[in-house]
């Protein structure tokens, strides 16, 4: 493997309405120091690849609104190596725009495709899969996704069936589902044989777009349209029109689902998405009665697994709560049940029609 073709892809276009009101539209959770570790999810994320490739082999694509986050979080990132999407059409958008990208600095190239707001805890071992993965996929038509042991039967994550192995490290896929229903979670982590997908990918660029080409030949046509473009002339009114035209579809329906070419690796780094309440509270570090407290001052009496976020220069104290969620991000506070942590972003909806 040469470092001369590698290339990632970090993903940043996300809003994270299920961590509502910490992550904002204006400043979502990719852009938020969200583990309380002094760096946000996405300069974690940049971090972790730079152990891979250089930094201008690294594409960050976002929203525009976001361009000048991107750039003022990671400047040691090329402003070119920053694609801005004009709005969300989901990750097979994401990935086709960046892949002809990458596709315009080679022919030959691989890519990681990683989201920006994913947490892993071991980035060593991470990176160590990573190695094993591209040395795989860099002489063979194939689709690599990574794969996380299953701890509980969720319905936040996509799942994938581990298939017989092919070499050391890598199995094939027996199926690929997308978030399941709760159901079909509890049965897929009683089977034993399904592991969470972590929305890791990697593979040629050639089997990516052969892909794209079969599964979603629509959307692919659009994207074939920047090949005899010059970078110079991607302009924002070019981008515009393709997104215009292009179905919104993540990746995992419109083509790992159906694919027949799909391997996959399991990583043993803790993984962990960070895409609700219930994840922040899992991976975060508890104090001696389980309460996890994030970002300000806080103050714990006669409480037990609590989960407590604020901005880092606020106080806050609370006393008698069991099993509560405390966040707050700026003038908005969310006091509730832990168990009611996947209705925030209702609540979101509810505020606006009561006070607009």
């Amino acid at each position: 493997m040469s470092a001369d073709n590698l290339y990632c892809i970090i993903m940043a276009g996300g809003t994270g309405t299920r961590l509502w009101p910490i992550s904002q539209s204006s400043l979502p959770k990719q852009f938020i120091d969200l583990a309380g570790v002094g760096r946000t999810m996405l300069q974690l994320t940049f971090a972790r690849f730079r152990k891979l490739c250089t930094a201008d082999h690294i594409v960050v694509v976002t929203l525009n609104d976001y361009r000048e986050i991107v750039e003022k979080q990671l400047p040691e990132l090329p402003s070119e190596n920053i694609l801005c999407e004009p709005f969300k059409r989901n990750t097979s958008a994401c990935i086709a725009y960046a892949e002809a990208w990458v596709k315009q600095h080679g022919a030959d190239n691989i890519t990681v495709v990683s989201p920006s707001d994913h947490l892993i805890i071991d980035d060593n071992v991470f990176i160590d899969s990573m190695h094993q993965a591209v040395e795989y996929v860099q002489d063979k038509n194939t689709l690599l996704a990574v794969g996380v042991k299953a701890f509980r039967p969720d319905t936040s994550f996509g799942y994938i069936q581990v298939g017989e192995q092919i070499s050391e490290g890598i199995n094939a896929v027996r199926t690929f589902t997308e978030k399941p229903n709760q159901e079909m979670a509890e049965t897929f982590y009683e089977c034993g044989d399904f592991c969470w997908n972590s929305g890791v990918f990697v593979w040629r660029g050639d089997a990516i777009g052969e892909a794209m080409h079969r599964y979603l030949p629509e959307l692919a046509a659009q994207f074939d349209t920047l090949d005899n473009m010059p970078l110079s002339h991607w302009t924002e009114a070019a981008i515009r029109r393709i997104y215009e035209e292009v179905q919104s579809i993540s990746v995992d329906y419109g083509i790992m689902e159906k694919a027949r070419n799909v391997v996959v690796t399991l990583t043993d780094a803790v993984w962990s998405d960070l895409g609700s309440y219930d994840a922040l509270y899992e991976q975060g570090t508890k104090d001696g009665n389980s309460n996890c407290i994030i970002g300000g001052t806080t103050l714990l009496k006669s409480s037990s697994g609590c989960l407590v976020h604020t901005d880092t220069d606020s106080t806050c104290i609370v006393e008698g709560l069991t099993d509560y969620i405390v966040a707050q991000r700026g003038k908005t506070i969310i006091i509730c049940p832990r168990s009611n942590s996947r209705m925030t972003w209702q609540y979101k909806s509810e505020l606006k029609a009561e006070f607009d």
